[in-house]
């Protein structure tokens, strides 16, 4: 299921303004806070630094490896992986393509693929609706979790999203089981790993929700109560 490593990911979005507004909102610190980051460094020069702090202690620190302006920007990780921003020009506005290149192999491979897409599809909202609205969506984003570690089943029968592991100290502990697919969060169906990340990242902290999972043939609905995203359970 899992033989070959994935080497890519790639998403896209259109964007009802100019490539140049958009090169703007990737290239200026200031621009670039008021849809992704909470604060960036950004030394716009071929082997520059990008230093960008995105909360929820989550940094990243690339180089500049290739850019035109307005067009293409490529920044480079210290193993070699690549940031690709690339900006066409399309009747209406701009066309937005990011690409992120690695090898990502195997269960846990497989689950960051799919958390690295969401988080992806996750800011491009924000950046359409900062773009064209001036409206910053950021609040919604992961405000609670239950700490589950899962991915897409990919295997046959069940659809849903299968549990590969549990962060020790949270809610889920004790409750959902590793190898238990997730199914419905309340009354909302779940085939994927983003049905699950989208109900549960945009809940409010403090609220029970229930967990519908088949386990061993047999389906159980668990309830678990949300705290903020990154946060273990109170003691």
């Amino acid at each position: 299921m899992f033989d070959s490593p994935i080497t890519s990911i790639k998403r896209d979005m259109f964007i009802r303004t100019t490539p140049e507004r958009v090169w703007k909102a990737l290239t200026i610190a200031e621009e670039l806070n008021r849809w992704e980051t909470q604060s960036a460094s950004i030394d716009l020069r071929i082997g520059g630094k990008v230093e960008l702090d995105y909360g929820w202690g989550v940094l990243t620190s690339t180089t500049v490896k290739e850019f035109e302006v307005s067009k293409r920007l490529v920044l480079e990780e210290e193993n070699g992986d690549l940031t690709i921003w690339t900006l066409e020009e399309v009747d209406g506005g701009t066309l937005v393509t990011l690409e992120y290149t690695g090898i990502w192999a195997g269960e846990d491979g497989f689950m960051m693929v799919e958390d690295m897409a969401f988080g992806t599809e996750q800011f491009f909202r924000n950046m359409k609706s900062v773009l064209e609205e001036d409206h910053d969506l950021r609040s919604t984003f992961w405000t609670s979790w239950v700490g589950v570690r899962h991915h897409t089943h990919l295997g046959q029968g069940t659809q849903g999203s299968i549990v590969c592991g549990i962060t020790e100290g949270t809610p889920a502990c004790s409750i959902i089981q590793e190898g238990d697919i997730i199914v419905r969060v309340n009354e909302r169906t779940v085939e994927s790993y983003n049905d699950f990340e989208e109900i549960v990242s945009m809940t409010p902290p403090g609220q029970s929700i229930a967990v519908t999972v088949h386990r061993d043939g047999e389906q159980h609905v668990l309830h678990v109560t949300t705290v903020p995203f990154g946060e273990k359970s109170p003691s």
